[in-house]
């Protein structure tokens, strides 16, 4: 089952579709936010209806033109291409709700009448979209705990707000996962795996037979998924990351069909890989913090050094050093205590573990 190469709608500038599978589609959809160029849907073709993988945001086809008034005009076009269309569609599965994966869910499912299939935990990012003044205020004083302030905080704490104008409406889904259900979409069966790290309700979809898997941002094929802490939701990410980067490597997927990029082969190698380098990091940041206390600022400047960043850079640097702190001070080894300032200084964890 080759990996396909063929762009099924040559010259619509800004969206390539490719079948990568038979009787699945690649949706290359028009992103170009802090960088990132697109973010890949998949469709999966079925007899009576499709059902679509992640949806992108409001977008023109050419990534900088009309969106059109709904904001589908990309995914419209994309679907096109591929020989279906919005009133096609049975289901949207969601795989997880960052906003250039979700942030076109409410329209498409109200023009298609299909369902929206979400992890129940998503309620967490839901929220943030419910709420977004919230949101920004809980990461700005999550940050300034840690020692960040003046126009870095700023920048660092808003990114959110650059993302809202491209989600037309919050999605709502119809149904909750937990993960082990199971659909048929183009005469395979495939089943949802719950996969958090990146996010808490991240979801990736596995069909055995043929060793597929929608990763979402589970695996990508050239740099490792952020996993980033967030206050008030899961207090140990990275633990969960990699206990979830084992369940799918067990899997041992053949062909991988990701979020972003083109897919790729030999998802468990990807997964090991993957797992290598965050533990890496993880013994990176713990000999850091041996050699002496140290606060979130002064472990960035070590591990990444003074050159300028972006805000949106900055959060996602920071936010992981949290989670990588996050996993060791979940195994009592290192701890954060509250410097004079208010910050938090990160050491040695030495107290005596219960017995």
């Amino acid at each position: 089952m080759p990996v396909a190469d063929r762009v099924a709608a040559p010259g619509m500038a800004g969206v390539e579709v490719a079948e990568v599978a038979d009787g699945v589609y690649r949706l290359a959809l028009p992103l170009g936010i802090h960088g990132v160029p697109t973010v890949s849907a998949y469709l999966l073709r079925g007899e009576g209806g499709d059902t679509l993988v992640d949806c992108g945001i409001a977008a023109g086809v050419d990534g900088g033109g009309d969106p059109g008034p709904d904001g589908t005009a990309a995914v419209t076009a994309a679907l096109a291409a591929a020989g279906s269309g919005l009133e096609r569609l049975e289901r949207l599965v969601v795989t997880h709700a960052h906003i250039d994966h979700f942030g076109l869910a409410g329209e498409v499912v109200r023009r298609s009448g299909g369902e929206l299939w979400m992890h129940r935990r998503t309620d967490l990012d839901l929220a943030k979209y419910d709420d977004p003044e919230e949101a920004v205020d809980r990461r700005t004083l999550m940050l300034a705990d840690h020692g960040l302030y003046g126009t870095e905080l700023t920048e660092t704490s808003e990114g959110l707000r650059d993302w809202l104008p491209v989600m037309p409406s919050v999605g709502r889904p119809s149904r909750l996962l937990d993960g082990g259900e199971r659909f048929g979409a183009g005469g395979r069966t495939w089943e949802v795996v719950h996969t958090p790290g990146h996010s808490p309700g991240h979801v990736c979809l596995w069909n055995a037979d043929d060793r597929l898997l929608c990763s979402g941002d589970h695996l990508l094929r050239v740099v490792s998924p952020p996993v980033t802490f967030e206050r008030g939701f899961d207090p140990d990410p990275l633990g969960s990351y990699l206990e979830s980067l084992d369940r799918v490597r067990d899997l041992a997927p053949e062909l991988v069909l990701p979020g972003h990029g083109t897919p790729f082969r030999d998802g468990a190698r990807r997964a090991d890989t993957i797992a290598a380098g965050k533990r890496r990091r993880l013994t990176q940041v713990r000999e850091l913090v041996e050699s002496r206390p140290r606060t979130v600022p002064e472990l960035t400047a070590a591990l990444f050094g003074s050159a300028p960043m972006t805000g949106a850079q900055r959060h996602f640097v920071i936010a992981e050093i949290l989670a990588y702190l996050a996993y060791h001070e979940t195994r009592r080894t290192l701890r954060r205590t509250r410097r004079p300032d208010g910050v938090f200084l990160w050491s040695v964890d030495e107290r005596p573990v219960a017995p």
